[in-house]
């Protein structure tokens, strides 16, 4: 995908509209390998950093309006930098992208400081054009098919309590419902629902996935 996106951004270039800008391509994936889950963007360099830190939550992660925070060069870089204690080493997410990495910087990212999901990003390249949107979203992985532990089928839910006791903790909704009365007398409150996201089965995370506004 990162080879075709190489040619393919550039033979589909945006309307004209005042001058070219810098632009940054950026591959953000799970921070735990092997993962299905991946992004390719394209954001102008010299937006802040929370223009970024907005997308990933908008499309795989915002549940409980928790904290993130990204770290580049041994440098955090965060939302709403706590001076509350007196100094911190920690920078705003106002710095600009374009500042702070380069082709070949890497990202280390962070959302929700106790039920963690970790990402790691890299600046794949950049180049000059056009784009009327501050961030636009390039390419994604497919949605995973996760099969129901008992039939088989297409999984549409996850059991989030037993995630660390069975091998496959999906189920179909019919299996769902079995399992929960089976397990935790007929309350569903441990099931989230199966999405296309890294933090999908943690917090309460249920979507949604909003990619539309990113949308070339």
């Amino acid at each position: 995908m990162t080879k075709h996106l190489v040619k393919c951004v550039e033979s589909h270039p945006a309307k004209a509209r005042g001058k070219p800008v810098r632009l940054l391509h950026i591959r953000v994936e799970d921070a735990y390998q092997p993962s299905p889950f991946w992004l390719d963007v394209e954001v102008w360099a010299g937006a802040p950093l929370r223009e970024l830190d907005q997308f990933l939550r908008d499309i795989w992660l915002e549940c409980c309006g928790h904290l993130s925070e990204f770290e580049i060069n041994g440098v955090r870089y965060e939302a709403y930098p706590d001076r509350t204690w007196g100094p911190s080493d920690s920078k705003s997410m106002r710095a600009k992208l374009g500042e702070v990495v380069g082709v070949g910087s890497q990202l280390h990212y962070e959302y929700d400081f106790g039920s963690t999901t970790e990402l790691k990003l890299k600046v794949l390249g950049e180049r000059e054009g056009y784009q009327d949107k501050i961030l636009r979203l390039l390419a994604r992985n497919e949605p995973p098919v996760w099969l129901c532990n008992v039939c088989g089928q297409p999984a549409t839910q996850i059991d989030t309590e037993c995630a660390y006791e069975m091998e496959s903790p999906f189920f179909c909704e019919k299996h769902a419902r079995e399992h929960v009365k089976k397990q935790h007398d007929g309350d569903d409150y441990m099931l989230l629902p199966v999405v296309n996201s890294p933090r999908m089965g943690t917090c309460g995370y249920e979507g949604p996935d909003n990619e539309a506004p990113y949308l070339p």
